[in-house]
């Protein structure tokens, strides 16, 4: 599976910042085949949903600068979480850090203000650590948000002196679904070995995606949405509901107690584009009719939609959903002849969509990967993992200061 040559040991770190998560990784790994080995040393995500719930969504000025501010924390917390399994080397010496500060002053200071006073600020990135790479998202995602960790990444490897390589976050979703769904850190782990070709169905606020995974570094976006994403038609139709922010697992939540309740649907809602001939989605006339029904929803003393009619109507939105996307998926499954499926994007938490696709794995003969629940959403676990099983440093820059650039919409390719 791994495209690595070396079969000495690497340590990564990885970095994600490409929304409203911050988040670090550092892994080792070795080995390359069916004898890849992944250990993770630590793996922390710090998740800003509390300071976005207020504006109904992602607010990519705030989300920059939370960034900016967590990310120094985190990455001491993480040096500390993975305690003796992350050696050091030398001290990095005040004139070289004074040199580096100099040097990202004009740039990253009126920029990213808070990262560079809080980078400036820490002891402990005095003393160098045994990292072979930096991994870092490069896209897609929200620019303003991306260049934060491209910017950090620049940073450490200017005062490090490690390389760093870019990541596709996509790229990341399909193989940290390869992960097991048990990660104990400091246990070494073993990537399960999806048979290819492969589907990868890749379902998040930003992405909805089929890709033909023909090898690990290998593909082909055969299938994804002309409009909404199917995560932000999750957040949209929450929002009609009155629910808060992120909305996907409220209204799940909701979905589930109509089920419990036996709850039916109060309107029927479309399965947009079940019928078509080629693999694309559409969201957003799902989105419209749930607006149309909540205007004719019966409502409570205090003008409230009613309690039951919006359990009701979750319930009927998250079915349209699950069988929207089967539907789309096995389409792809018979396009591609493939000999595994992918589920991949924090949309695959869903516990009725992940039940839909074991259920199609399961009559089509064939094994399915889906991720853990650290995996699922944006984590810089996946991020390592990628380059790691990458392997390939042609991108890579070893002062970090020119190559990478954030590509807020990225696409994935060979």
């Amino acid at each position: 599976m791994s495209r690595a040559d070396s079969q000495k040991p690497i340590v990564t770190l990885g970095i994600e910042t490409s929304c409203d998560e911050t988040a670090l990784a550092l892994i080792k790994t070795n080995g390359q085949g069916v004898d890849f080995t992944c250990q993770v040393l630590s793996s922390l995500v710090h998740s800003q949903a509390e300071l976005h719930s207020a504006y109904g969504g992602v607010f990519p000025s705030l989300a920059k600068r939370e960034h900016g501010k967590n990310l120094v924390p985190l990455l001491h917390k993480l040096m500390i979480e993975a305690g003796e399994l992350l050696e050091f080397s030398d001290d990095v010496g005040e004139a070289h850090m004074k040199d580096v500060m100099v040097s990202f002053s004009k740039e990253i200071a009126p920029q990213n203000p808070e990262l560079y006073q809080s980078f400036s600020e820490a002891k402990f990135l005095g003393k160098i650590p045994k990292i072979d790479r930096i991994a870092v998202t490069e896209g897609p995602g929200l620019e303003p948000a991306l260049w934060v960790g491209i910017n950090f990444a620049r940073m450490l490897s200017a005062l490090w002196k490690i390389p760093v390589e870019p990541v596709d976050h996509m790229e990341g979703h399909i193989v940290g679904s390869l992960f097991p769904s048990e990660i104990t850190n400091g246990a070494v782990h073993r990537i399960f070995d999806a048979p290819m070709p492969a589907v990868a169905l890749l379902i998040s606020g930003g992405h909805t995606q089929l890709v033909n995974v023909e090898t690990i570094g290998n593909y082909e976006i055969i299938g994804e949405t002309v409009d909404d994403a199917v995560g932000e038609a999750f957040d949209k139709v929450a929002r009609l509901l009155g629910l808060a922010y992120p909305g996907g697992p409220n209204l799940s939540r909701l979905a589930g107690e109509a089920r419990t309740a036996g709850i039916e649907a109060p309107v029927k809602l479309p399965r947009p584009m079940i019928g078509s001939k080629d693999l694309s989605f559409s969201f957003s006339g799902l989105k419209t009719a749930v607006l149309y029904a909540t205007r004719k929803a019966p409502r409570d003393a205090k003008g409230d939609i009613e309690v039951n009619w919006k359990k009701g109507l979750a319930r009927e939105f998250e079915d349209a959903v699950k069988e929207t996307l089967d539907s789309k998926l096995r389409d792809a499954l018979d396009k591609v002849g493939a000999s595994s499926i992918i589920i991949g994007g924090g949309v695959s938490a869903n516990s009725v969509l992940r039940e839909a696709f074991g259920g199609t794995a399961l009559e089509y003969g064939i094994p399915i990967f889906l991720p853990s629940h650290h995996i699922s959403g944006d984590n810089a676990l996946m991020i390592a993992l990628a380059s790691a099983l990458d392997g390939d440093e042609k991108n890579s820059n070893k002062l970090g200061h020119q190559i990478i650039r954030a590509q807020g919409t990225k696409r994935l390719s060979v």
